[in-house]
């Protein structure tokens, strides 16, 4: 890539070269291109750059298996494009952090731990499938509703947002759920029937009355983030920090607690409800 790429040291780099002809060097050396958080503003490929991935890739569309949703989109949202009926749905991390690995992740129903599987998974072949997607409310996401960069505010709008209903800018970084608004050719979403079910999930750090604190008292007994959000009932959370934290967790679980929704790189915020 240094023949594409002016400094390879760096983190996020613009590449001369175009995901059309990026595909053949990616299949060169036995990978498989798969586009990341699809839908987010900037630099993602339906977020900024088209409304068709097939128009970019073209008669190569077939090889590209699946994508993935990005914090601030969902399997509702995403199967509103038609072109996306037939590719499975990926939510990744994109995690910058290690407590933050994951807040988004999939389940896979595989042979064994290996590549070979992975991809038989992502590809629905041979019985192994992706069979269920964990991932955020999109509208915790940084950039689920349009931002108005003048009036630094998110824009609550009738969708789709083009422009501040304030003060009539049209210097906005477009939130997810509008853009998706203005590309999507369904009238209304209807997921094929091999897409797995879509598991919301708060993670702690964003659950109201949890600090650093009781975070790790949590991880330190129960392991993981996974097990205490999706395995554990309200009595082993309240034998380890109490009433008021085992509520909110649970709340979060069951989808009782207000959420407003985030944009222009902020994420959103949960809340309990009166």
């Amino acid at each position: 890539m240094k023949k594409h790429i002016k400094n390879m040291t760096l983190s996020s780099q613009r590449a001369d070269i175009s995901a059309y002809d990026l595909i053949d060097i990616v299949e060169k050396y036995n990978g498989t291109l798969i586009p990341a958080h699809a839908f987010t503003p900037h630099k993602s490929f339906y977020g900024n750059c088209t409304k068709s991935l097939e128009r970019i890739f073209k008669e190569k569309y077939k090889k590209v298996p699946a994508i993935e949703l990005g914090l601030s989109s969902d399997t509702f949202l995403a199967d509103q494009i038609s072109e996306l009926e037939g590719k499975t749905f990926l939510t990744n991390s994109d995690a910058h952090s290690l407590p933050k690995i994951a807040r988004e992740y999939n389940k896979m129903q595989v042979e064994d731990i290996s590549y070979k599987e992975l991809m038989k998974a992502i590809k629905n072949e041979a019985g192994r499938k992706i069979l269920s997607n964990y991932g955020l409310d999109p509208k915790l996401g940084k950039y689920h509703r349009t931002y108005c960069e003048v009036c630094d505010k998110r824009i609550e709008g009738k969708m789709p947002v083009t422009k501040c209903d304030t003060c009539d800018s049209r210097n906005i970084t477009m939130g997810v759920l509008d853009r998706i608004e203005i590309i999507k050719d369904k009238k209304e979403t209807k997921s094929p029937n091999f897409r797995p079910p879509y598991e919301y999930q708060i993670p702690l750090s964003f659950i109201p009355g949890l600090g650093t604190k009781t975070i790790n008292k949590l991880l330190d007994n129960f392991e993981t983030e996974m097990n205490i959000l999706h395995k554990l009932s309200f009595d082993d959370i309240e034998a380890v920090c109490g009433e008021k934290v085992a509520k909110n967790i649970i709340d979060s679980k069951n989808g009782n607690l207000e959420i407003s929704a985030g944009g222009g790189g902020v994420y959103g915020k949960v809340t309990t409800k009166n």
